[in-house]
């Protein structure tokens, strides 16, 4: 059976999460990934090629 969640029990959710937050010393904190992960991710999409193929089915291919 699943479960099922009222507006109130989002609402409940939403505020023990902001206190667990403010307990911790999180609140404020923002973190994101550095500019050489961002281009190493580019990078990285820019050279795999995912393909068809009637006899290997989908394939990935390295460009580099």
């Amino acid at each position: 059976m699943p479960h099922l969640y009222s507006l109130d029990s989002l609402a409940q959710f939403s505020q023990e999460e902001a206190q667990h937050i403010d307990e911790l010393g999180l609140n404020g904190m923002k973190e994101s990934p550095s500019e050489t992960s961002i281009q190493n991710i580019l990078n990285y999409s820019k050279q795999l090629s995912v393909r068809s193929s009637e006899v290997l089915g989908r394939y990935e291919q390295n460009l580099n």
